[in-house]
């Protein structure tokens, strides 16, 4: 009967979302697009709790998938917003997204509540296709211009037992399933300045994994004076490192 029930659970989770959805924290599914949209880490964690319980995971997984999608603000097209995504939420067709995402930021004091009604389409205009990276056209009078490049949005993650310290450039963060891929830069124990070089770090939730893809090195106008790729070499997210502390920000 146990295993009848397994593989009963395991063909209603392919229709409705995906098995780990329904074991593991629902949070994690969307904490992610959160962090890139502009909240610090708490907030983040908040709003996605309160997102998780509200929402099914299959609404959680169609609502990442279309934020994923947007690399270029609306309304500040250097950066992301809540603004943005709370008019992503939107333009689903299902009216529980937005509704739940304004519940969850007032809750959390994560945003201006009011912005993320107001980012709900007008009566009579046109609802927003969501199809895919370039496909999500921007609301009426906002910035068309696709060159803008975004400035980083680097968050502090926190520090490890040996005083080092961990940031994340929020607006670098990319997902898909339970991988997680950002750049992130050190800071040396006792030291007020970050390192002059940024790591590209891949993470495997399920496998609990940090894999270094890449790093570059930074001039003192913040330019790249060099880039060097790495070979696969995934290794385990170990507890008290800041490694950990990266496993920990973008897969919980």
């Amino acid at each position: 009967m146990r295993l009848l029930a397994f593989f009963t659970l395991l063909a209603l989770a392919g229709c409705a979302g995906q098995l780990r959805d329904y074991v593991g924290p629902r949070s994690s599914i969307v904490t992610p697009q959160l962090i890139r949209y502009g909240l610090d880490l708490a907030q983040a964690r908040c709003v996605g709790e309160r997102l998780g319980a509200a929402l099914t995971p299959l609404q959680l997984r169609l609502f990442v998938r279309a934020a994923g999608a947007v690399g270029q603000g609306y309304y500040e097209p250097a950066r992301l917003t809540m603004r943005d995504l709370a008019w992503v939420a939107s333009a689903m067709g299902d009216p529980g997204v937005p509704s739940a995402l304004e519940r969850a930021t007032d809750a959390c004091n994560a945003g201006d509540a009011a912005a993320v009604a107001g980012a709900r389409p007008a009566p009579g205009e046109v609802a927003v296709r969501i199809l895919g990276p370039g496909d999500l056209p921007p609301p009426s009078g906002a910035p068309q211009s696709a060159a803008v490049t975004r400035a980083p949005a680097w968050l502090n993650l926190g520090a490890a037992g040996s005083g080092q310290s961990i940031a994340i450039d929020a607006s670098t963060i990319e997902q898909e399933g339970a991988r997680r891929s950002a750049w992130f830069r050190l800071t040396d124990p006792g030291s007020t300045a970050p390192s002059a070089d940024t790591f590209l770090l891949h993470i495997d939730c399920a496998g609990r994994t940090v894999n270094a893809k890449a790093r570059r090195r930074h001039d003192a106008a913040g330019a790249v004076s060099e880039n060097v790729e790495y070979p696969d070499n995934p290794l385990p997210a170990e507890g008290g490192t800041v490694m950990e502390i990266a496993f920990l920000s973008l897969c919980t």
